[in-house]
């Protein structure tokens, strides 16, 4: 089989850049992420392994439930309790202390010499998940001087000012911190895609949009909080996924007997029953607030999360050429003319050591069945194969149809591959 070499103009390097849209929804401290209840499996009540309203970042253990057996172990059982590698049901990483001296990367040096011996078996695990949260801060917290969140944020927070001097945050009042980890949007949130819905019983009462794309998000419409449309109630922080919220006004005038929502903040404390407005959205997403506890008295109260993500996948379009002269021979048996198995043995000699030549099967089309019209050389190419420069195959590009290759034919096959 002949390789061929690709040229400098054979090979480009791209990048796709994508929005995908991501929708949370938060009710009775539950996470709905895009709209997915529970996955009942065959094996687990929820397929995905992980808390509804999470993602699996490594998608391993789907639909794979605990083994409750403490003897089942992977591979052969030894006399040995302590160096069998227990069969928990789900798919870990373990090592075996040894002179080898591996370990996991969160292991520390001193907890790795003095925890084990040698021969003990050091397991990790899979089962590794995400989802956004929300903290909240009083103004006692002072976010945005010696809280260590606010701390990590406030560089960011200063260098987007550039955008507006809506980023100036004052912490006096209070602020709700939502997160979102990069999984769900990749490098950036897209800009003016932000959009988030703070519900009573079902209504609208306020929304907030960064309409302007500059990441104040101004309150654009809703039932309540009216003489405050087109302030602005809080800020996006569009690489590091994070919403801040300012916005103390109350989103429930006309919800008499629910106008109070309890709270908790960052660390657990309980806060004081108070107005429902933006400093509460978000209540109940993985927040330490359990339940229905703090919800309005009359009614219920529910948020809504949308987005739009930037991820950036590198791309590689690579050219391979079948050209005129080339590839019309195949090692394929049904290329030569059926009948000449006495010919597959070589002619030998005491000086001499020669192949017989072997006719080659005419599959090319005529006017007349007999006689036939004059050979050209055909093959099919069916798959194309790309190896690095040690000659190892490292993909397979296989055609959805062969394709007809002649002597007198030029073919160029574009081949992509999203990294």
């Amino acid at each position: 089989m002949p390789l061929h070499k690709f040229g400098k103009s054979d090979i480009l390097y791209n990048q796709i850049k994508t929005h995908p849209s991501s929708t949370f929804f938060i009710y009775d401290s539950n996470i709905y992420y895009n709209n997915r209840a529970v996955e009942t499996g065959k094996n687990v009540t929820h397929v995905p392994g992980v808390p509804v309203g999470h993602v699996n970042l490594l998608e391993l253990n789907v639909d794979r439930a605990n083994n409750d057996d403490l003897n089942s172990v992977i591979g052969v059982s030894g006399s040995i309790a302590s160096l069998n590698v227990k069969n928990n049901g789900f798919i870990y990483p373990f090592v075996i202390k040894g002179l080898s001296q591996v370990a996991f990367r969160d292991m520390t040096r001193e907890e790795f010499n003095n925890d084990f011996d040698s021969g003990d078996i050091l397991t990790g695990s899979y089962k590794m998940s995400s989802s956004i949260s929300r903290q909240r801060y009083l103004g006692s917290h002072n976010f945005l001087t010696t809280n260590h969140t606010g701390s990590a944020l406030k560089n960011s927070l200063d260098y987007a000012k550039r955008l507006g001097q809506h980023y100036g945050l004052d912490d006096s009042g209070g602020l709700n911190v939502i997160q979102i980890p990069s999984i769900f949007y990749g490098s950036e949130i897209k800009k003016g895609t932000v959009d988030l819905k703070y519900y009573i019983t079902g209504n609208v009462v306020g929304r907030l949009k960064d309409s302007r794309q500059d990441g104040a998000l101004i309150q654009s419409a809703g039932t309540e909080g009216l003489d405050y449309n087109d302030e602005i109630a809080g800020v996006v922080l569009y690489k590091e996924g994070f919403i801040i919220l300012s916005g103390s006004w109350n989103l429930a005038t006309t919800f008499t007997n629910a106008t109070k929502i309890g709270d908790k903040d960052y660390t657990g404390t309980a806060v004081a029953a108070a107005n429902s407005s933006w400093l509460n959205f978000g209540f109940g997403a993985n927040d330490k607030i359990s339940g229905s506890t703090g919800n309005l008295t009359n009614g219920s109260a529910s948020f809504s999360i949308d987005f739009a993500g930037t991820h950036k996948i590198p791309t590689v379009t690579m050219m391979a050429h079948a050209n005129k002269g080339e590839l019309n021979y195949s090692n394929n048996p049904t290329y030569v003319k059926s009948g000449q198995d006495t010919l597959y043995s070589p002619i030998t000699g005491s000086h001499l050591y020669r192949e017989q030549q072997l006719e080659i099967k005419n599959i090319h089309s005529a006017s007349y069945a007999d006689p036939s019209g004059s050979l050209v050389k055909t093959t099919y190419i069916t798959k194309v194969g790309i190896y690095d420069e040690k000659r190892k195959l490292i993909g397979i590009a296989s055609l959805a149809n062969p394709v007809k290759k002649t002597e007198n034919r030029d073919l160029t096959f574009k081949l992509k591959l999203d990294i």
